[in-house]
């Protein structure tokens, strides 16, 4: 296998972030065909900048004579770049805030009402209950037995929550939770806890109305 070959196979099998300066260089060019020619682009791109601090520095016209020949990888490495630059910057958008069950229900058994797929949602929570995150970690025949938590913490963990609130809905519209329902409800209070993150509620929501454990005492 070429040089280049690996470093984009290396790429999709363990992520950018395991890579190294020159091997992001070989799968980004890679990526634009140019197999041929990766030795001579790359060595003029590290001979151009020096180092990778080195691009920053450069001027625009500068930077349009490292690849001078196919222009639209120069296009596409400051887009990333400047996608890169943004994402760190970013600060994490709040959706919104949990005020209680009786609002957040309401509001989930509009938002589900005839869907015919189950999902399960987690809202991750930072201190003053503001979600900081909203994500479907499950669609489609969920049976909460066979959920593993890892899956929902790894969510929680991502943003750095402070507690988080578990909701699925019935298509059936019966909210009645089943006994893997409740054993489910039981293992994420307890894996939370462990973690110091606390698990505020899990709704269950129907057609026309919702369970929620914290209003039941059950957690």
């Amino acid at each position: 296998m070429e040089i280049q070959d690996e470093a984009k196979a290396k790429l999709k099998k363990v992520g950018a972030e395991n890579l190294s300066n020159e091997e992001l260089v070989r799968a980004f060019l890679d990526s634009f065909g140019q197999s041929q020619k990766i030795n001579q682009l790359t060595n003029h791109f590290w001979d151009t900048i020096g180092d990778i601090a080195g691009y920053g520095l450069l001027s625009q016209n500068e930077k349009r004579k490292i690849f001078k020949n196919i222009p639209d990888a120069t296009v596409a490495l400051e887009a990333g770049i400047e996608l890169g630059r943004r994402i760190q910057k970013q600060p994490i958008h709040l959706l919104g805030k949990v005020l209680g069950s009786a609002q957040l229900g309401q509001m989930m058994v509009s938002r589900f009402q005839k869907e015919p797929q189950e999902h399960l949602l987690v809202l991750c929570l930072d201190t003053k209950n503001q979600i900081k995150r909203e994500i479907v970690v499950f669609k489609g025949g969920l049976n909460s037995a066979e959920v593993h938590p890892r899956e929902i913490m790894v969510e929680v963990l991502r943003v750095s929550a402070n507690s988080f609130v578990l909701i699925h809905n019935h298509p059936s519209g019966n909210i009645e939770p089943s006994t893997n329902d409740l054993a489910f409800t039981k293992k994420m209070k307890k894996v939370g806890d462990l973690m110091g993150i606390r698990l505020i509620d899990h709704l269950i929501v129907g057609d026309q109305s919702y369970w929620s454990a914290a209003e039941k005492r059950f957690i």
